[in-house]
């Protein structure tokens, strides 16, 4: 069974600013051993090949604002696959938006993305493109995180927002900002900031699937992504129990339970995803005078006893505790994103944490 990553929230007041956690990769030794050092980090999302034989160079950065991750610097020339082998063992339920800002790309089906046009790719999805080398700026998103703030994401794969509309252009200026802007920022300004940021990316994108002809992406989604984000807009209902969601998505219990397994079965997967939400919620600035009970309610919680004891369980502060320390900035370390020993690594571990964004 595939392991799951459930953040353990550090949110003890030890201090009054926590750094935005970042992971960075240099690489330039010789050919083989630099393109080696970039195939291991970027095993997770892509299979990839060099475009020529001389040394290959890295310098990236990646910052995780808790909802998604944010990487900047400099590529070489690589070429990049996600085939339906991969497809099949891969459980990365993640959507890539990309801005190249010196080199395009240009993927395996003819689709041509110039410096400043920003592209996104469902992970879900085969992909193959060769990237020129040069700078750039991607944002990873769990499906869940973006789907919820649009109102069709079916046929996402592949849009480009193209550096001449507004969309594009107001796109690939908030990125650009927004890696400028990320070295400077402490955690908690993340965590407040994580979610208006995701919404002007789904506002820029719907603007641009309304004037853009979309890449059809042949089947449905499977089971599991549907009952997912089925779950990501129903977690308000008390009543949303597993023969609920088997009738609701019109499948088995045994198939629902089976789509489930990895991440420890139905139940435990909704009750990680309404504590997640109700942390988020206790981090809303506009929530700070409302009732934490009221807040499990709106999440499906109906005993507040029993709230807190599973909060205190799964992040280790009372809810009460823990919102007196995000309103006083106390944001020491926002989730456990150094791996224990023995355990993936550390960006390995950030990309399977967003699953549960």
């Amino acid at each position: 069974m595939e392991p799951t990553f459930t953040p353990q929230f550090l949110l003890a007041a030890a201090q009054d600013t926590a750094s935005l956690p970042t992971f960075s990769s240099s690489a330039t030794h010789t050919a083989a051993q630099d393109l080696a050092h970039w195939q291991l980090i970027a095993s997770l999302l892509f299979d990839v090949g060099a475009r020529t034989p001389t040394p290959f160079c890295t310098s990236l950065t990646v910052y995780h604002f808790s909802r998604f991750l944010l990487s900047s610097g400099h590529l070489d020339a690589a070429r990049y696959r996600r085939d339906s082998t991969r497809l099949g063992w891969c459980d990365l339920d993640h959507y890539l938006l990309h801005l190249p800002l010196q080199r395009g790309l240009a993927c395996a089906n003819g689709l041509r993305v110039r410096p400043s046009d920003v592209v996104l790719l469902d992970l879900a999805q085969p992909a193959r493109f060769s990237m020129a080398a040069g700078e750039g700026i991607s944002l990873l998103m769990p499906r869940t995180a973006l789907s919820l703030l649009l109102f069709d994401a079916g046929q996402l794969h592949g849009l480009v927002l193209r550096r001449e509309t507004a969309a594009g252009m107001l796109l690939a200026r908030l990125l650009s900002s927004l890696a400028a802007t990320a070295p400077h920022l402490g955690m908690d300004e993340a965590l407040r900031l994580a979610l208006p940021l995701l919404g002007m990316v789904a506002a820029c994108l719907s603007k641009a699937m309304a004037g853009q002809a979309q890449v059809q992406v042949a089947g449905q989604a499977d089971l599991g992504r549907r009952v997912r984000l089925y779950i990501e807009r129903n977690l308000h209902r008390e009543d949303l129990t597993p023969a609920v969601l088997a009738k609701e998505v019109g499948t088995s219990r045994s198939q629902l339970y089976r789509s489930f397994e990895r991440f420890g079965g139905v139940r435990h997967y909704l009750l990680q995803r309404r504590l997640r939400r109700c942390l988020f919620a206790l981090c809303d600035s506009t929530n700070a005078d409302r009732r934490i009970g009221d807040l499990a309610y709106d999440h499906g919680f109906v005993d507040e006893t029993h709230f807190s004891r599973m909060f205190r369980k799964a992040f280790g502060l009372s809810p009460r505790a823990a919102r007196t320390a995000l309103n006083n900035g106390g944001v020491s370390g926002f989730c456990c994103l150094v791996p224990a020993k023995g355990e993936r690594p550390v960006l390995d571990h950030w990309v399977r944490e967003l699953i549960h964004g």
